[in-house]
C-alpha cells in the first residue's frame, strides 16, 4: 500500500491509493457535489483498505458548520516558563474578542503529537501559534482538509498559505542597528534553539548583519527553560573572555537574564553593556536598568488571524493571505548611552 501505518493515515493518502485527488474525495465522502459511481466505489475502496477515518469537524464543514474555531497555543496550558508568556494571552484575547463579533465560540487545543486532542473536538477551522519545523498540528490539520491560519509563518513554508506575522529580519536588524549607532561593535545574541521561522530568521538576519558590519558573530543558546538555565546561559556569555559590549535577545527572558548576570558581575548597563529584545512576557519596564524593546501588538495579530480564518470557513475571499505587522523600538535605560 505505500502508507506508512505507524501514522495517521490522511485524506491525501487516500486520494493517491484511489488515484484522484483529495477533494474529489472529499465530495466522494461528503456527497455535497456529484462524482461517479465508479470514483465512489473506488474512494469507498480505498477508504476501507487503509482504514481512514474522517475527522467529524472535517465533516461538520459539509453542513453548516459548528460556530467553533480552535486555537493551538501550548505555552498558554503547559506548566513551562512559557505558560507565563504575556504575548501568547494577547493572542488569545485578541481570538476571542474577533470570534466574539463574528458570534463564535473559541476552543484552546493543547500542541500534540498525535492529533488525540484534535479529534476530541468539533471545530469549523484552525489557529495555530508559533508552528515550528515538521510541526505535528499542522501536519494533522492538512491531512483531514481542515481550514488554518497560523500566527508567524510555517517556518517549512512560509511564503504559503495564511498567516499574521512580523518582518522578523526587519526586526532584528532595527535592534542591532539601534546597538551599532550607539557604538556597540561586540554583539552577541542570545536566544531558545527553537525551530521556529522567527528564531530562525532572527538569527540568520543577526549573522548576515556581522558579516557586513565586520562583527564577529556569537550565538549564545539557553538549553532550558528553568531560571537556572538562563542565568548559567547569561553567565557564560559575560564571562567569555571577549564579552560582548552588548546582546541582542532573540527573546525576552533570555535578555533579562543577561541583564541580572551584569548586576550580579558588575558590569554596568548601559555603560559597558547594552542589551535589548523583544517584549514577550511585559517585564522589560520593570527590569534593571528598565530594557530597550521591540513591540509588537500580539492582540491585532490574534484579531486579524481570526478574521481570516473565519472568512475562509465561510468561503468568503480572502485578499490579503499573508499579511506582515508592523514593529516598534522603544528606547530604555538598557541603551541609553
Amino acid at each position: 500500500m505505500g502508507v506508512d501505518q505507524r501514522r495517521r493515515v490522511t485524506i491525501k493518502d487516500v486520494a493517491r491509493l484511489a488515484g484522484v485527488s483529495p477533494t474529489t474525495v472529499s465530495h466522494a465522502l461528503g456527497g455535497q457535489r456529484p462524482v461517479s459511481e465508479a470514483t465512489r466505489s473506488r474512494v469507498q475502496d480505498a477508504v476501507a483498505e487503509l482504514g481512514y477515518r474522517p475527522h467529524h469537524g472535517a465533516r461538520s464543514l459539509k453542513a453548516s458548520g459548528t460556530g467553533v474555531i480552535a486555537i493551538c497555543a501550548v505555552n498558554a496550558v503547559t506548566s513551562s516558563s512559557q505558560a507565563d508568556l504575556e504575548y501568547i494571552h494577547r493572542i488569545l484575547r485578541g481570538v476571542t474578542q474577533a470570534a466574539r463579533e463574528h458570534e463564535y465560540a473559541v476552543v484552546v487545543v493543547p500542541d500534540t503529537r498525535d492529533g488525540v486532542y484534535w479529534e476530541r473536538l468539533l471545530f469549523d477551522g484552525a489557529i495555530v501559534a508559533d508552528p515550528e519545523s515538521s510541526d505535528d498540528n499542522l501536519r494533522f490539520l492538512r491531512g483531514q482538509g481542515l481550514p488554518y491560519v497560523t500566527i508567524g509563518r510555517d517556518p517549512d513554508r512560509p511564503d504559503e498559505g495564511y498567516w499574521v506575522d512580523n518582518d522578523a529580519g526587519e526586526s532584528a536588524r532595527a535592534v542591532l542597528d539601534h546597538l551599532y549607532s550607539h557604538g556597540a561593535r561586540r554583539v552577541a545574541a542570545i536566544t531558545w534553539p527553537t525551530t521556529d521561522y522567527w528564531t530562525q530568521e532572527a538569527v540568520r538576519t543577526y549573522r548576515a548583519w556581522c558579516e557586513e558590519h565586520d562583527v564577529a558573530a556569537h550565538v549564545e543558546e539557553v538549553t532550558g527553560a528553568s531560571e537556572e538555565a538562563l542565568d548559567a546561559s547569561a553567565h557564560r556569555l559575560l564571562e567569555n573572555a571577549s564579552r560582548p559590549d552588548a546582546v541582542f535577545g532573540v527573546y525576552e527572558l533570555p535578555a533579562i537574564a543577561v541583564l541580572r548576570a551584569a548586576t550580579e558581575l558588575g558590569v554596568a548597563v548601559p555603560g559597558e553593556l547594552m542589551v535589548a529584545g523583544p517584549s514577550d512576557f511585559g517585564l522589560a519596564e520593570r527590569s534593571e536598568p528598565p530594557m530597550t524593546t521591540l513591540e509588537y501588538d500580539a492582540e491585532r495579530h490574534g484579531r486579524e488571524a481570526a478574521d481570516m480564518l473565519i472568512k475562509i470557513v465561510r468561503g468568503e475571499t480572502v485578499e490579503e493571505p499573508r499579511r506582515v505587522l508592523p514593529v516598534r523600538l522603544v528606547e530604555r535605560a538598557s541603551t541609553q548611552r
